[in-house]
């Protein structure tokens, strides 16, 4: 979180929240304070995730529009965290301050566990459950042409470079980011390529049972292809798998959890030859993300030695032109065509 935001959030925005949410709390526990403060909150038999936005971060429109998707998946059979309402039926708490607002939202906490890399279970029955809920998700999306008050991928703050990146160190980095976005625009945008999207579903952002994933986290919800649903769960299976493994490891990793996830993937939702081949811009597209995060997020002069690390990786990646994996696609006739 931003230190500014940081020394303006009060736990007794918490105590506020649960009153207005009418949860008789037996045990609070903080889960995360990165974009958002995130809480688990236990009531008898009962577990609830509450969720702080700053409105620096995302507007009300927004996140009521992310709500309102959210249930509506849910209500179609995709296994998301549901959101409910306060005591005045309303779905977003404002907790007014000196510098803005936090937006209160409360959500279920989905069945099963959190999911580590290091798991016996992080392998392909996984990486199938994961691609098949996001198919699931894409073909509610297709199929009935969502118009929420989301931000299109290109207007995103990640983006902007000029604003967070170090022009003298960083102009060929921006150039080069700045190119690729060109490129991406160049896209077709149809209803079957373009639409409502998770755009960040690594395995931190579900919970698996042994059988289905169950999705949450819809904070980072835009328009953009649905290819990037597929490009960045592979992304970050790869990063936090074989992160420091050589290209040929890691890229031979990243074809076979492309094809264990497609399997799922294709069970509910179409993707063709041709879409699965722009996969590296959307990979590429992570890592100028990911650069600007960490320079929007820290102060990259006082990192400590992982975190300056994973910078330096993806810094490395971005001037060279190079691609954290690059899984193989050559042999198409194994790969099942559809339009």
């Amino acid at each position: 979180m931003e230190p500014w935001i940081e020394a303006m959030f009060s736990e007794t925005y918490v105590d506020e929240a649960i009153d207005r949410f009418g949860i008789q709390v037996s045990n609070i526990r903080k889960l995360g304070d990165f974009e958002n403060y995130v809480y688990e909150v236990k009531e008898n038999e009962r577990t609830w995730i509450l969720r702080f936005t700053h409105s620096s971060h995302r507007t009300l429109e927004e996140i009521k529009s992310e709500l309102l998707w959210v249930n509506q998946l849910s209500d179609a059979g995709v296994q998301v965290a549901r959101a409910y309402p306060s005591i005045k039926n309303e779905m977003v708490e404002l907790i007014l301050t000196e510098k803005g607002t936090f937006y209160a939202c409360l959500f279920e906490r989905v069945p099963g566990n959190a999911i580590k890399v290091n798991d016996d279970f992080f392998g392909p029955a996984l990486f199938e459950a994961w691609g098949k809920e996001i198919g699931k998700m894409h073909r509610f999306s297709m199929k009935n042409k969502v118009s929420f008050m989301r931000a299109r991928w290109d207007e995103g703050d990640l983006l902007q470079f000029d604003r967070y990146l170090s022009k003298p160190e960083d102009a060929r980095i921006i150039i080069e980011g700045k190119r690729l976005i060109e490129e991406i625009q160049t896209f077709h945008e149809t209803g079957n390529t373009f639409g409502l999207i998770h755009s960040d579903v690594h395995h931190g952002n579900f919970h698996y049972d042994g059988n289905a994933i169950h999705l949450f986290d819809f904070d980072d919800a835009m328009y953009h292809y649905y290819v990037s649903d597929i490009a960045i769960p592979l992304y970050y299976a790869v990063w936090q798998k074989c992160g420091t493994a050589s290209f040929t490891e890691r890229s031979s990793f990243a074809t076979a959890f492309l094809r264990s996830f497609l399997k799922g993937y294709r069970e509910e939702a179409n993707v063709s030859y041709e879409w699965l081949k722009t996969l590296p811009y959307f990979i590429r597209l992570r890592d100028f993300e990911l650069y600007t995060v960490f320079h929007k997020k820290y102060d990259v002069t006082k990192m400590n030695s992982k975190e300056k690390a994973m910078l330096d990786g993806i810094r490395e990646r971005l001037i060279h032109s190079e691609l954290i994996a690059e899984p193989a696609l050559e042999d198409r006739e194994k790969w099942i065509e559809s339009t």
